[in-house]
């Protein structure tokens, strides 16, 4: 097996021949430490060294244990145990092939032929080696472990450089000697070989004028920089240009200079190979903005970063945290994602296990095993049957939530900053975790990045709800910051004038300035080499960013659908799947997007490749036709149907090539996907998108009925109503008992008891008329809880245990535990409270056993009020403590105002009067917000007994009133409820 390492440009490790996807690597500390061990082949890096370049701000507790799991993942990347060498108390590569090695080896060969005055084959090494220069271990450009590396590397190229126009200037070619020259320049002004190298070779072309300027600034730049003045040889050829004489020679011999590393073509502000964005430009004009993100940071706030794309947000949050000395965890969302549940949470979390690898080993073996199905690599620390139980979609969510909370807590520590970009397109599921991470871990530092115009309003406002929440507005470069940045004051005024003065307009305009030849880049920053530099710069400028990025794609991506393909993905994404839908071979596309990232067009990420930055994917999708736009839409969406990608990307791609009715279906497939993970915000999203592509028939029934109950769960009970009576007129030959059970509970819950037992009746008539043995016992199952609601507990009786024996045959143990559930409410009401105190701990299990958490709620909470009831109030409050947790974890409106109730009179009991108060007020707000008549005439009571416990009789007498009012006549169990209270305070 052949396996090849490429340090230089991005980090790739081909194995015959074919990528290894990054995320084989399952994180990206072991990609670093492939590349730690790399740059130190052959010798054996230790333990200890290992840890430190790993994770040089604070050591997890067990250095090496954690070093052996990354080598461990970097043996299965590698599909080969023997290319990671263990030795005594460290590591090393094994054999294989460093890109590094080839290049210097090819250098050494240059140096050698030099030296043999032999300047042809010196150029044809020299130009073999330089060929496979880029930008040495580019991701880790700010590591200190890779200082020495990069340095050796950079120098080793300029030396190679010199030798290549040594040998170019010999062989009598001084267009390619000046080229080799003015990279050495370019790269090391203070050089003062490779500017005599330059000037030579310009005099020798018959640039006389432009030898003699580059002479001038090397004098200048050595007195300013250095305090010196030029060699002897320096001044010489300056005073022989300036008399006229031009060297009958470029150089006076030929010998070859150091051997070293390799350089390559023109670069763009220090990047390699033309590599774009802001994030290569010198960061300058935001001391102020870094200066007030740290201050919040290091007081463990919460700050937001907001502002319009290409403002440099993410470059200031890199700055900012810059050598920071707590962990910091960041991750990034994606629009595609924007409806797939836990998308940013996902990346989030595998940052966090980075921190300190054995945290997923130290999780107990249930949330470890719940958080493997968002995180593979946890399956090989996986002890269970892959056979076994799989927790249902309540108590998935609910463990992902807690396990996700562990891992952030766990990898904080005593302190950590957790960054969250482009927080705009954030899932819900995601946010939830963010929402309880902040309020639960009061030490975690954190920064959310946004584009303000996209940012819905209510996200920072529920954060807000958590946390102090500090915001960095982040507007355009102020015009001095832009002078310092691009060095010549015209050229600086030109752009300042023509473009929004976002860093990104300004390195596009550079960058095409550049193109055109019309601009250089030296110490100083970007010159003019042309008098119409300054006008184009203005040209540019008012074309617009955007449009300098059409032109940058028009020029290296014409022709191909790599680049619009990558766009329209708008995520990080593997080549394979570019390389499914574009129809081309895995290394043609591979090739494609090498090539486009030299260019700045494109990244790797950790998760594949994406567009280099949100502006230039943009650009790129708005110019194509609508015909070639949906056509790659529909050859993406047959590639990722092939991937069994998330049905939300694929419904989405089908949308938009045209494709309604698959679409459609699609969207009903991810809806379904999202409620059984209990993802209830995505899921009522999902169908609405569904829906808005206007499909008939069982489809159009299917996605109303998935979002009744998905916008059931969280209070919107007037729009499930009205989408299941939706369902039963678009869907006619569907489940009609089904959904007609479904609008009796809810109609039961927000308004009329006597219609929904209507409606009950029906669905039992089509239930028993379908022939449907699920049907029907869940028909039988909602009339039963009716029945008993209304006063009928003989027909209710009767109607549970035929709906018990239909779900004992069928083998479905949430409606056993349902049906357990309703018994153990009518010992309840009976008065025996004590025994239904034991019952309902019995219910609460069976339903979690059965994976149906939402359902833990009620049983839980009602067990902690008749704690109450039996003398024992503080058990009481733990029970429904436990249960509002729940509840809000599951984001189930009703289940928090059902606990907060039970909350309320518990804290009464315990004389936590305040506390009672703010309880009740919070279980009326919720209930009335989802129009549940009877929790909002619970909640009154609620509120009314705590003032009647503090003597304020009269207001109790009221909220008992208020009790009275909201039941009605027709909720006569909890009218009861209110009289009898009212009638204790009247005595």
């Amino acid at each position: 097996m052949d396996v090849r390492l490429q340090l230089l440009g991005r980090f790739r490790v081909l194995r015959d021949g074919h990528e290894v996807p990054p995320a084989a690597f399952a994180g990206r500390k072991v990609r670093i430490l492939l590349r730690i061990l790399a740059t130190r082949r052959p010798d054996l890096v230790t333990n200890d060294v290992l840890a430190a370049a790993l994770w040089p701000d604070r050591l997890p507790a067990d250095p090496a244990g954690n070093v052996n799991v990354l080598i461990n993942r970097a043996r299965r990347a590698l599909g080969d145990p023997a290319l990671v060498i263990t030795g005594p108390g460290g590591y090393a590569l094994g054999p294989c092939r460093l890109d590094t090695a080839e290049f210097l080896d090819g250098a050494a060969a240059a140096h050698g032929h030099a030296a043999a005055a032999d300047p042809a084959a010196a150029l044809r090494s020299a130009g073999e080696a330089l060929a496979l220069w880029a930008e040495p271990l580019p991701e880790d450009a700010y590591a200190d472990w890779a200082v020495g590396a990069r340095d050796r590397l950079t120098r080793a190229w300029v030396d190679l450089l010199e030798v290549a126009a040594s040998a170019a200037a010999a062989l009598g070619d001084h267009v390619a000697a000046a080229g080799y020259a003015a990279e050495v320049v370019a790269a090391e002004p203070l050089r003062e070989p490779g500017v005599l190298l330059l000037a030579r070779a310009l005099a020798a072309r018959g640039d006389r004028a432009g030898a003699l300027d580059h002479l001038d600034r090397s004098r200048r730049l050595l007195a300013d920089e250095l305090g010196v003045d030029p060699s002897a040889e320096a001044t010489d050829l300056q005073l022989r240009l300036l008399r006229g004489a031009t060297p009958a020679a470029a150089v006076a011999g030929f010998e070859g200079g150091p051997v070293g590393s390799a350089g390559g073509s023109v670069r763009f502000a220090g990047g390699a190979g033309g590599e774009a964005g802001e994030s290569r430009l010198r960061f300058v004009g935001r001391d102020d903005a870094v200066g007030r993100l740290r201050q919040v940071l290091a007081a463990g706030g919460v700050a937001a970063v907001g502002g319009v794309a290409g403002v440099g947000k993410s470059r200031l949050v890199a700055e900012a945290l810059r050598g920071w000395p707590s962990p910091v965890i960041s991750a990034r969302a994606f629009l595609p994602e924007r409806a797939e549940a836990w998308g940013l949470a996902r990346s989030l979390l595998r940052e966090a296990l980075a921190v300190d690898t054995r945290v997923g080993a130290a999780l107990p073996s249930r949330l470890r095993d719940v958080l493997a199905t968002l995180l593979p690599e946890l399956l090989e620390l996986s002890t269970s049957d892959p056979g076994g139980t799989v927790p249902g979609g309540e108590s998935r969510r609910a463990l992902l939530l807690a396990g996700g909370l562990r891992v952030l807590e766990t990898a904080a520590g005593d302190g950590a900053v957790l960054v969250a970009d482009d927080v705009q397109w954030a899932d819900p599921s995601s946010l939830t975790l963010l929402g309880s991470a902040l309020a639960r871990l009061p030490s975690l530092a954190a920064v959310l990045v946004f584009r303000s115009e996209e940012l819905p309003a209510s996200v920072l406002a529920d954060l807000r709800d958590v946390r102090p929440v500090t915001d960095i507005p982040l507007g355009p470069l102020i015009p001095q910051a832009v002078a310092r940045l691009v060095g010549d004051r015209t050229l600086a005024a030109a752009v300042v004038e023509g473009t929004d003065r976002t860093p990104f307009a300004v390195a596009e305009v550079l960058r095409e300035l550049v193109a055109l030849g019309v601009v250089r880049v030296d110490a100083s920053g970007w010159c003019p080499t042309d008098p119409s530099a300054v006008r184009l710069a203005a040209e540019v400028g008012q074309a617009g960013q955007r449009r300098s990025v059409l032109r940058r794609i028009e020029r290296h991506a014409a022709g191909t659908d790599v680049l619009p393909l990558v766009a329209l993905l708008a995520r990080e994404a593997p080549a394979r799947t570019v390389a499914e839908a574009a129809g081309l071979p895995h290394r043609a596309v591979l090739d494609a997007l090498s090539a486009l990232a030299e260019v700045g067009l494109v990244r790797l990420g950790e998760d594949g490749w994406a567009a280099a930055h949100d502006l230039v994917g943009e650009t790129a999708v708005a110019h194509l036709s609508p015909a070639r736009r949906g056509r790659l839409h529909g050859l993406l969406a047959k590639a990722l149907e092939a991937e069994d990608a998330d049905p939300s990307e694929i419904a989405r791609h089908h949308r938009d090539s045209g494709d309604s009715a698959t679409a459609a279906a699609w969207y009903e497939r991810a809806a379904r996907v999202a409620l059984r993970g209990h993802a209830t915000h995505e899921a009522v999203a999902l169908c609405g998108a569904g829906l808005a592509l206007h499909p008939r028939g069982p489809v159009r029934g299917a996605l109303l009925e998935l979002r009744a109950d998905a916008g059931a769960v969280h209070g919107a009970h007037a729009a499930a109503e009205a989408d299941l009576r939706e369902a039963l007129r678009a869907d006619p030959a569907g489940p009609r008992g089904r959904r007609l059970a479904r609008l009796a509970m809810l109609t039961f819950g927000a308004q009329d008891p006597r219609r929904a037992a209507e409606l009950a009746e029906a669905a039992l008539v089509e239930a028993t008329a379908a022939g449907d043995a699920a049907m029907r016992a869940f028909a039988l199952d909602t009339a039963a809880i009716l029945d008993m609601n209304l006063g009928e507990p003989g027909r209710a009786a009767g109607r549970a245990q035929a709906a018990l024996e239909l779900y004992q045959r069928l083998g479905d143990a949430g409606g056993v535990a349902r049906i357990l559930d309703g018994r153990a409410m009518a010992t309840f009401l009976d008065g025996r409270i004590d025994a239904a105190v034991g019952l309902f701990d019995r219910v609460a299990r069976s339903f979690g056993d059965a994976g149906d958490l939402l359902r833990v709620v009620t049983p839980r909470s009602t067990r902690g009020h008749g704690l109450v009831f039996l003398g024992r109030p503080a058990e009481g409050l733990a029970d429904a403590s436990e249960a509002l947790r729940l509840a809000r974890d599951l984001d189930a409106a009703e289940g928090q105002a059902y606990a907060l109730w039970h909350r309320s009179e518990a804290l009464t009991a315990l004389g936590r009067h305040q506390e009672a108060e703010q309880d009740a007020a919070a279980a009326l707000r919720i209930a009335r917000d989802a129009g549940h008549r009877g929790w909002t005439a619970t909640a009154h009571r609620a509120r009314g007994i705590c003032l009647q416990a503090r003597g304020l009789l009269d207001e109790a007498a009221a909220a008992f009133r208020d009790s009275a009012d909201a039941a009605g006549t027709d909720l006569t169990l909890f009218a009861s409820w209110a009289a009898a209270r009212g009638a204790m305070v009247a005595v």
